[in-house]
């Protein structure tokens, strides 16, 4: 029988081991490696010193100061040149020069006028929120001392408030009585803040619902996203001075970027198509048109952005009241109420 698969031997007997090549195992030779040569002293090492150039090290940036210098300069030559005119306009003793007092007057009341109403704002906002802070620590605790003085600031918060006039007269009448601290925050938001609650709604409801509007019949996204931005913008503001902050414009961006980390914390942010298509209906969104599904959308990101607010600027937590819905207020604004 042919021993074909050892090797040996073939079919007519002739042996094929000895014009086998000879084979050898790359292990069995040792490769040495020349030595990697040390730097000479003086040797450049990095990229920069190859190229010649100097090795800087981090510190002043030149271009920042230049910026900066330039800007100062540009400032103060603005500056020099106004006063200049001014006091050549002052000088005269026409009556071009006395218009120019009464305008330069006139720009400078304004201009601390504007100052005031943002530090007053930017204050007020501060209250109100360590106002709500305090008042959950208090109901949380059950802290009657710190629910007292929680009661009294929101007092003094909304003094001199038309609408919440029998609720200040009501709360007076009966905060003496209540032994208890949640109780007394209860009969605080149920006559001080719980008539705000309704209003609020309403603002989310009517600015959620003109974004739906104007988004679904808009033909240039640009202007969808212009008026998006105003109408949020607006609504924070309404809602605000609702609540007593009256925000000026440096606090209102102050409010934006509170409601955009508390929508971040609270992970109220997922808006999606399944969102959506639960709220309205798989059968309805399908059949809906692409500008009116956004004009969906972003009506239910203005009314997430509306929950956020009422949350951030109301100043006491929900004991008594119910927080408004998600749900329910995208129904109401895409009418399915």
């Amino acid at each position: 029988m042919t021993k074909a698969a050892s090797g040996k031997t073939t079919s007519n007997g002739a042996d094929t081991s000895r014009r086998k090549p000879a084979s050898f195992r790359v292990e069995d030779v040792e490769i040495v490696m020349a030595p990697e040569p040390e730097p000479l002293p003086g040797t450049p090492e990095t990229e920069a010193e190859v190229a010649g150039l100097p090795k800087l090290e981090r510190g002043l940036r030149w271009g920042s100061i230049f910026i900066g210098a330039l800007g100062s300069l540009i400032g103060l030559l603005a500056s020099l040149w106004l006063y200049d005119y001014v006091l050549a306009l002052i000088a005269r003793d026409d009556w071009i020069g006395w218009v120019a007092v009464v305008l330069l007057a006139l720009v400078l009341l304004a201009l601390l006028m504007i100052i005031l109403r943002e530090l007053a704002g930017l204050m007020r906002l501060g209250r109100l929120d360590k106002i709500r802070h305090e008042a959950d620590s208090a109901a949380r605790q059950n802290d009657k001392p710190l629910a007292i003085d929680v009661t009294r600031r929101l007092k003094r918060f909304y003094r001199g408030r038309d609408d919440l006039a029998w609720g200040m007269q009501r709360l007076a009448e009966h905060e003496n009585d209540i032994m208890n601290a949640e109780e007394l925050l209860r009969l605080s938001e149920r006559t001080l803040v719980a008539p705000l609650d309704p209003v609020a709604r309403s603002i989310v409801a009517s600015s959620a619902k003109r974004v739906s509007v104007v988004t679904a019949v808009s033909p240039n996204a640009l202007v969808d996203m212009m008026f998006v931005a105003a109408q949020n913008l607006r609504m924070l503001r309404k809602l605000a001075t609702l609540y007593g902050a009256r925000p000026g414009f440096f606090s209102l961006m102050k409010l934006a970027r509170m409601v955009v980390t508390h929508i971040v914390l609270t992970g109220g942010i997922a808006l999606g198509d399944d969102v959506i298509q639960q709220l309205v209906g798989h059968g309805l969104t399908a059949r809906l048109s692409r500008k009116l599904g956004e004009g969906v959308f972003n009506g239910a990101l203005t009314t997430r952005i509306g929950i956020a607010t009422i949350d951030v600027c109301r100043p006491l937590p929900y004991i008594e009241q119910q927080r408004p819905r998600f749900r329910e207020l995208v129904a109401e604004v895409a009418g399915l109420n």
